[in-house]
């Protein structure tokens, strides 16, 4: 492998590596209302998600430090990757922001975590189309689907808040663990196309 592969390969890998992390730490956000809203079921799933980021945190470290040894050099197609996702980002969370200052303005707090898991699942829509991923168009219907169902629920039945928070979880953590297992997949298949040892 000249070096100009190398840099290529460097770039790549160390920009899918770290996302594993990410993913687990935003499923253990979304699943851990299951153990105040469900009881022992409850407890047992929230427990299954953090055996599930624990593995995938495990392996995205492992990834991290094979990443490292090679040199990355921002590419122009990671520089334009790097900027729509700054847009998207830009866009995302002050609008994610407002949702929930204004959700607290009008009392409807209940609908918190819906909003933000409906909003999170709107964001994977453009970056199927950035990331050139077709996952993404299958992954955004779930949370979103869940965020919608949850705030039904709110609106239609006497559950409480907590409840509310772990239906529109499910759709978050489901989104989040698929996507963790994709990301390291990902990293696999690239060390394969590069002709780099995988760890």
């Amino acid at each position: 492998m000249d070096n100009d592969t190398k840099q290529e390969f460097g770039e790549i890998a160390q920009n899918i590596a770290p996302y594993g992390i990410m993913m687990a730490i935003f499923t253990l956000f979304y699943s851990v209302w299951f153990c105040f809203a469900w009881g022992a079921l409850g407890k047992i799933l929230f427990a299954l998600t953090v055996a599930y980021g624990v593995c995938i945190v495990f392996l995205s470290i492992k990834n991290i430090k094979h990443a490292k040894r090679f040199k990355a050099v921002p590419s122009e197609e990671g520089k334009k990757i790097a900027k729509s996702m700054t847009i998207v980002s830009a866009i995302t969370y002050p609008a994610m922001t407002v949702c929930v200052v204004m959700l607290v303005a009008f009392h409807l707090e209940k609908l918190i975590l819906p909003a933000v898991t409906f909003v999170i699942g709107l964001h994977f829509i453009p970056l199927a189309k950035i990331m050139n991923r077709k996952i993404d168009y299958f992954i955004a219907p779930v949370p979103i689907v869940f965020s919608l169902l949850a705030s039904y629920l709110a609106f239609t039945t006497a559950i409480s808040w907590v409840e509310v928070y772990a239906v529109a979880g499910i759709g978050g953590a489901i989104a989040t663990m698929i996507y963790g297992a994709y990301m390291l997949n990902a990293y696999k298949k690239v060390a394969q196309k590069y002709g780099v040892e995988y760890p």
